[in-house]
């Protein structure tokens, strides 16, 4: 058979990425329906009826996968069976499942132009794990709770890509290869490990433990040094096992939430190693891939991992209403998803694909994905985000955030594709298994409103707004804690969908090592959320990026605690150039706002924030170091008795910058507005709406009804997205009325 002619790239065009197939664009209207993998959710004929449905609403683009038969350990894919036992071309009967061949000529018999996208997991056969059970992830009970391979099992490692490069090999010699144009890998855990989501900390299984014990000889010059590290006389090399999950929880009732170098410090080698093997894995996958995909075509690759947004999740508190909340385990640094700049640099990858958050989906609320987005933009990639939108339909009416009307359904559906119009990413409409998108009115008034603006969207310029404030993640800063999610939880997750989605300004989200890249945009505002550890490099990269043009700088309230081995308030008064304190108790945090600057009198009278989680030690401003530094007081804490001091004060270097901090997190929307208008920064929008904008595309999502203002950084010609209608040329400002819950998208043209 001959080779596939089809060739497939991510090029970015006028600032917008591009999915160029034989050197034309194809729209990013995509679906995707993961019940194929899962016949006895979804049989192959409802499967078909779904995917024509999109179809009929013009979508081109589709993903298929292979099915898997679960039992016990593991799920078997007809492409891999057993231990060392990988299917032949010729050895898949495509009548037996439902599997790649059938889904491909299910959807090429109804629409011959559509195109595919091949999605695969690493489910592993029950066989597998029968014969190899030290390569099983294992928690400290004994349970292999995941089903999944550990990181640290090498072999496990060469037989997955064994089947990665098995299923290529097939979906390459097939008929409908022509119509493929790349690949997606999806492992179990998203990107951590499934032992991790279910609470877990600690992979105990038999690989691990040699990896422990090697990284440990590796990393300890002898057993003198390790004894005093870890705090335990009669250690040696050979008798070093990994922790457990109660070790770590009694350990860290002796410690802060932020921790010195001499503490916890076995919990914090675990997690050194698990980033060595978390970089290992995921580099060795996209270069292995990546050259066997470059034996056959250029083709688009990617993989769902890299969920630095979602520091602090509380994954199983939120999706089970259970497990403990505050006190859960970071499961990034569990994974060993920490530092990941070198791997997104990777050449191999072009998409890392991921879920939205689940936090917060209702109408009213901002949308995001899961993962790094706007830092793979610096490296000419993109976030691939499944836009798996509930609706009203039976199986999952009454999950949180599904959309409940059909107005919600469109209003829900166009916020979604704003954000990613607005911040020059992809997203594709997704069903995990149900019925979502099955009504017809959801076809009609959901998909079809949206469709065409996904099919403009590939030929539309992406121009960057300095208007917008630039959320920036220390994805390092979980090695500085005791471990726990609570305070990223506060800082990061929900900092993002209390404040930042509702403060009139849009918002992008960034690593701290990408300040130091030279395509890093620039922006009015920074918010720094968990920038613990401080150095006079990271200082240097503040002054260099951040500290100049009149722009403001928002520290959260455990800024330079630490120089990475001791806990002061050293680096947080270097940084703020005012003279912190720092008390050795844990207290909760709140503030409340005083009404009686510029800064601050707009806002309602008795503004309160924070929130009861507990957490320190507490850094504060010396007794009258604001006022002589020059700064000036906008709030007061409210931590425990034995402080009465500053919780939220800024100050302005002379018009060069400015910088505020607060002693609590979340900052609610209302004061991010001022701080960032304090820095020149343009405020679109007056009201707590969720504000999404470039310099070309404005989008405004309301549950409020009435009229809006929105303003414009300079004199623009506006169209509406949505209506097409020409509003005005040289406008600054346009008023709008708001039929909740309502979008509305406009253009600059």
């Amino acid at each position: 058979m001959d080779k596939p002619k089809t060739e497939c790239k991510l090029e970015f065009i006028d600032g917008r990425p591009v999915f160029v197939v034989n050197g034309k664009f194809i729209s990013y209207a995509a679906y995707q329906d993961a019940g194929a993998g899962a016949t006895w959710i979804c049989p192959p004929e409802k499967w078909g009826e779904r995917v024509g449905g999109f179809i009929k609403s013009g979508v081109r683009l589709f993903t298929i996968q292979p099915e898997h038969s679960f039992g016990g350990m593991g799920g078997t894919s007809p492409f891999w069976t057993d231990d060392g036992v990988y299917a032949g071309m010729d050895d898949i009967d495509p009548e037996q499942y439902f599997c790649v061949d059938r889904q491909a000529e299910m959807i090429l018999n109804t629409e011959p132009e559509a195109w595919l996208i091949v999605r695969f997991g690493d489910l592993v056969p029950k066989n597998w794990f029968d014969k190899n059970p030290g390569h099983a992830q294992k928690s400290w009970t004994g349970d292999h709770t995941g089903v999944q391979i550990s990181m640290a099992s090498s072999k496990g490692l060469s037989d997955l890509i064994k089947f990665m490069k098995c299923l290529i090999n097939y979906c390459e010699s097939r008929p409908w290869a022509d119509r493929v144009i790349g690949y997606l890998y999806f492992p179990i855990g998203e990107g951590v490990t499934n032992l991790n989501t279910k609470g877990y900390v600690f992979d105990r299984c038999p690989e691990m433990q040699k990896a422990f014990k090697d990284w440990v000889r590796r990393n300890y010059s002898s057993e003198t040094e390790l004894r005093g590290a870890w705090g335990e006389n009669g250690v040696t090399f050979d008798t070093v096992t990994v922790p457990t999950d109660p070790e770590w929880i009694n350990a860290r009732e002796k410690t802060f939430h932020w921790i010195e170098g001499n503490q916890l410090r076995k919990m914090r080698d675990y997690v050194l190693l698990q980033r060595e093997l978390f970089m290992n894995w995921y580099k060795t996958i996209i270069k292995e891939v990546r050259s066997y995909l470059n034996i056959h075509r250029p083709l688009l690759f990617g993989i769902d991992m890299a969920k630095q947004p979602m520091a602090g999740w509380q994954i199983k508190l939120f999706f089970d209403g259970s497990g403990p909340n505050a006190e859960f385990p970071n499961i990034l640094a569990a994974s060993g998803s920490i530092d990941i700049a070198e791997l997104l640099d990777e050449p191999g990858l072009d998409i890392i694909v991921t879920p939205a958050d689940y936090t917060a989906r209702n109408v009213g609320y901002g949308w995001e994905s899961e993962g790094v987005s706007d830092s793979l933009r610096l490296r000419g990639k993109i976030i691939y985000v499944e836009n798996d939108c509930r609706t009203f339909e039976e199986i999952e009416k009454y999950t949180q955030g599904s959309f409940k009307t059909i107005k919600e359904v469109r209003a829900g559906m166009l916020r979604n594709a704003a954000w990613s119009l607005t911040r020059g990413h992809i997203d594709y409409w997704m069903t995990p298994y149900a019925p979502y998108f099955e009504p017809p009115e959801v076809q009609e008034h959901g998909v079809r409103t949206v469709r065409p603006l996904l099919d403009t969207a590939p030929h539309l310029p992406h121009i960057e707004t300095e208007h917008a404030i630039a959320m920036i993640i220390d994805d390092t800063s979980p090695l500085y804690e005791d471990g726990t999610a609570g305070y990223q939880n506060l800082a990061v997750i929900w900092q993002r969908v209390i404040g930042l989605a509702h403060c009139g300004i849009p918002y992008r989200i960034y690593l701290f090592s990408d300040l130091e890249r030279e395509n890093m945009p620039d922006y009015r505002c920074y918010l720094f959320p968990n920038l613990f550890k401080m150095d006079e490099n990271k200082l240097s990269i503040l002054q260099n990026k951040v500290f100049k043009n009149g722009r403001t700088a928002i520290f959260g309230p455990a800024t330079g605690i630490t120089d990475g081995e001791y806990l002061s308030s050293e680096w947080a008064s270097k940084v703020l150039a005012i003279e912190m304190e720092m008390f050795q108790n844990q207290s909760p945090r709140r503030v409340i706002v005083n009404g009686s600057t510029p800064i601050t009198a707009g806002l309602p009278a008795s503004t309160i924030y924070g929130d009861s989680q507990v957490y320190g030690p507490i850094i504060v401003p010396a007794d009258g170091a604001v006022e002589r530094a020059g700064g000036i007081v906008l709030g007061e804490s409210t931590t425990f008795w034995g402080i009465n001091r500053p919780g939220l004060f800024v100050k302005d270097f002379n018009g060069n910058y400015k910088i505020a901090w607060s002693v609590a997190v979340p900052i609610p929307g209302n004061i991010l507005r001022e701080l960032a208008r304090y820095g020149g920064c343009h405020v679109w929008c007056e009201d707590d709406d969720v504000i999404y904008a470039s310099d070309k595309i404005l989008a405004v999502h309301s549950i409020k009804e009435g009229p809006r203002v929105l303003k414009f950084p300079t004199k623009r010609k506006i169209r509406d997205m949505l209506t097409g209608e020409h509003i005005g040329d040289g406008l600054k400002e346009i008023t709008v009325n708001i039929s909740p819950p309502e979008t509305k998208i406009f253009y600059f043209e």
